[in-house]
């Protein structure tokens, strides 16, 4: 069994819809998709609930369903709900192809969510910042249905509020206020480097290379940036992808040694118990039966 056998969802265009987002009620969501059924998707989404309790799984991790939170899944993550109460809210859906200025491509890249690895999966906002996210989610909602003037233009402003206010929540509970430092910007573009090429490239003199420093000055930057080495996040990506591997497959510790380029399953089995403190089987073995493949049937 392949990784494509856990769903992996594409964007859809709507009818008359111009432009690659889609903004709805969660209550208008086809009911498979809160299913505690695992999938992907090729697209970003961002969930505002309102109402609801439960569990929201994301690449190995739980975050609580709560009124008033903001939920972020990225491309390829693999996620799935697990729901007590019925969700209400809101959810937005966009391709990154609806910022295709520099600018705007510099704003994905600094944010602290969307991202598989060190990255910020859940926002429980303060009373006085709920009101300001649901007015910006009932914009959205707005520009979206109506064919207005600038509704291209609106819609991406009030995308562009709701992530960049995300974000100041998420600086104001870490390092404080004030513009991203050049040890942060740096580690969010090694980030999106490794995401994209960790198990063709493990080696972090290559990224060194690609964002044009020193292999130091990129180990240093990270590592006051996010506390770990630049070695360590990039291992933690590939520990990742060995652990989709692991649940979401049948394959063979030796096949999945081949997948992530490893020179042969002993020394894969080395690298995870020593990453994990678990050898493979033991993994796949503990994991939860719930949270692996199944079907839609």
């Amino acid at each position: 069994m392949e990784m494509n056998k856990v769903p992996l969802r594409q964007f859809r265009f709507l009818k008359n819809n111009s432009i690659p987002i889609e903004v709805k009620r969660i209550e208008e969501l086809h009911e498979i998709a809160t299913r505690p059924i695992p999938h992907r998707h090729t697209f970003y989404v961002v969930f505002w609930v309102t109402e609801g309790s439960g569990m929201h799984y994301l690449d190995f991790a739980g975050d609580e369903i709560q009124p008033n939170s903001i939920h972020f899944v990225g491309p390829g993550q693999i996620h799935y709900w697990d729901i007590e109460n019925e969700m209400k809210g809101f959810v937005i859906l966009f391709e990154s192809d609806l910022f295709l200025e520099k600018s705007d491509q510099q704003l994905l890249e600094q944010l602290d969510f969307f991202h598989a690895i060190n990255g910020v999966s859940v926002l429980y906002p303060a009373p006085p910042d709920i009101a300001w996210f649901q007015k910006v989610n009932e914009q959205l909602e707005i520009e979206f249905q109506q064919a207005n003037f600038g509704r291209t233009q609106a819609v991406e402003s009030w995308l562009r509020l709701l992530l960049i206010s995300a974000q100041r929540l998420v600086v104001d509970h870490s390092a404080g206020r004030g513009d991203i430092p050049a040890d942060k910007q740096l580690a969010n573009r090694y980030i999106q480097l490794v995401e994209q090429n960790a198990i063709a490239h493990p080696k972090v003199n290559w990224y060194a290379d690609k964002l044009a420093v020193t292999v130091g000055h990129l180990s240093k930057s990270v590592k006051n940036a996010l506390g770990m080495t630049a070695g360590c996040l990039l291992r933690d990506r590939i520990v990742l992808e060995a652990k989709r591997l692991l649940v979401h497959t049948d394959n063979t510790a030796a096949e999945i040694a081949l997948q992530l380029n490893f020179e042969d399953a002993s020394y894969f089995g080395r690298f995870f118990k020593r990453e994990t403190g678990q050898t493979p089987n033991q993994f796949r073995n503990s994991f939860p039966t719930k949270y692996q493949n199944q079907t839609t049937e």
